[in-house]
């Protein structure tokens, strides 16, 4: 059986080393939160879905300036649904968070996407490695790596 290539990107993006997680839709409470994160559509770059989908999804604006333009990835086989997702992410660090338009870390949820996203926050280390998509646990080595959380 041939899988399916894919591609997805995101933003993992960093505030006082808590990271923002967002719950999806319909999963339980443990290992169910990701980055903000979606499919490329045609002709754009993986930092282009990456900034739309966290708009899309969390309703949170971020300037291309402040983001860290160097990617970082990971890949997630499903053999059940038949593909293999290449993931790129980009760091984004914020020091104030009405960078990205935000004036508490909590995210009202007005903005979020329901239909795929019913929850959002930034959270510390301890708890991102309980909440965290077991695939999308090398977002939090690599952050951790660099001393961000």
């Amino acid at each position: 059986m041939k899988l399916e290539q894919r591609f997805s990107a995101g933003l993992a993006i960093v505030h006082n080393k808590r990271l923002l997680l967002l719950h999806t839709t319909g999963r339980g409470s443990t290992h169910s939160y990701g980055i903000p994160k979606g499919g490329l559509e045609d002709g754009e770059t993986g930092l282009e879905a990456a900034i739309r989908e966290t708009s899309e999804e969390c309703g949170i604006e971020v300037p291309v300036k402040i983001i860290d333009k160097n990617p970082h990835t990971f890949v997630v086989t499903s053999k059940k649904h038949g593909y293999i997702k290449n993931i790129s992410y980009f760091i984004v660090e914020v020091d104030d968070l009405s960078e990205i338009g935000l004036k508490s870390m909590d995210i009202p949820k007005r903005q979020l996407q329901l239909k795929e996203v019913d929850a959002a926050g930034f959270f510390e280390y301890k708890d991102t490695v309980k909440l965290i998509m077991t695939s999308q646990a090398p977002v939090i080595t690599t952050l951790l790596n660099k001393g961000l959380i």
